[in-house]
């Protein structure tokens, strides 16, 4: 196993000067030039720090640790990856937990990730209000966490979360601005009253732009997509068409992209006959036939905002910080019925 002993030699310094280079010690002084050497000796033997070592001594361990859901959307792990970006620049590493629909046992790992020294913990996967399960009430005393996306603003906690209120807001008057006349929010529930916090304020958004919108519960959004398929050929002919429909919103790229399939399927023409918006703005809306009009954030501000929001409570600073990113409407072919007609 490498040592410092073994990088302080390839780089022909002494121990003292690489422990506290390695260890980003205030009081290493040594020049850029000597930096780099010793950074590159120790890139070339593959030295590891030992982070048990650096908890016992009383030093951060320079690792933060993350709890998501093996299945979360894709959007989440992207945001992840920018952290990890973000974190890697500044001498952090990340230790993820993961678990799906299981908030016990996502619990069961935020205490092992503390067991384990992380220096704090950033959540993504702390609201299951469909299991009636809020896991940020049971995070919110530790003084070290910052909520990542769906997070209860009634809680006492830190968090870095979207507007999504004003970003349906603004997709239901898009949608009006086009000629759409009667609008479907879609959500991801049996039951209004349980529903995920992210979903909820889509429902708070579709009411204040729309409130005599009517709100279309799905039984399998995050099924299979022989699933979704079938369950939206469904929702076309029993509740899109018989209820005299031309557009939705949707709960994300995704699901709106597999209605699109299946409204042209159906012979209902995109954008002429029917309007459809997703959220999240991936890649994959562009590749479509008909580009996705959908809702952006920015995911490397929000990343970069909930990494600055924990390492400033590492450093200390306990105050409590709520932080929503604006969401705004990219508008493209699935909703542009009026440039269409002319």
């Amino acid at each position: 196993m490498v040592t410092i002993k073994d990088v302080a030699a390839e780089a022909q310094v002494s121990f003292q000067l690489a422990a506290a280079v390695l260890n980003n010690k205030k009081y290493a002084r040594a020049s850029e030039a000597t930096r780099k050497k010793i950074m590159d000796a120790s890139k070339k033997l593959g030295y590891v720090p030992n982070v048990s070592a650096r908890i016992l001594r009383g030093d951060a361990s320079k690792v933060l640790g993350v709890l998501i859901d093996s299945r979360a959307p894709e959007t989440m792990y992207r945001i992840l990856a920018e952290i990890e970006l973000a974190a890697d620049v500044l001498g952090y590493r990340i230790l993820t937990a993961q678990a799906h629909d299981d908030p016990e046992k996502l619990l069961q790992s935020y205490y092992a990730l503390k067991q384990n020294g992380v220096d704090g913990i950033i959540s993504f996967s702390h609201d299951y209000s469909q299991f009636g399960y809020h896991l940020d009430q049971r995070l919110r005393d530790d003084p070290k966490i910052v909520l990542v996306l769906n997070s209860d603003k009634k809680q006492n906690i830190s968090a870095v979360d979207i507007d999504l209120k004003n970003g349906v807001v603004a997709a239901v008057e898009h949608l009006r601005s086009q000629g759409y006349q009667k609008t479907a929010l879609l959500l991801p529930s049996k039951d209004l009253n349980e529903l995920p916090q992210g979903c909820r304020r889509r429902l708070d958004g579709f009411r204040q732009g729309c409130p005599e919108g009517e709100v279309l519960l799905l039984k399998s959004p995050a099924a299979e997509i022989s699933v979704m398929e079938e369950e939206f050929r469904s929702l076309i002919r029993e509740a899109l068409i018989p209820g005299g429909f031309d557009s939705v919103i949707a709960l994300n790229d995704l699901t709106a992209l597999v209605l699109m399939n299946q409204l042209l399927a159906e012979n209902i023409r995109i954008p002429q006959e029917f309007g459809v918006v997703g959220c999240d703005d991936l890649a994959i809306g562009l590749c479509h036939p008909v580009k996705l009009t959908t809702l952006h954030y920015d995911r490397k501000a929000i990343a970069e905002s909930a990494l600055k929001m924990l390492l400033d409570k590492i450093a200390g600073k306990p105050d409590i910080i709520r932080m929503d990113h604006p969401v705004t409407l990219i508008s493209r072919a699935s909703t542009a019925k009026t440039e269409r007609k002319s």
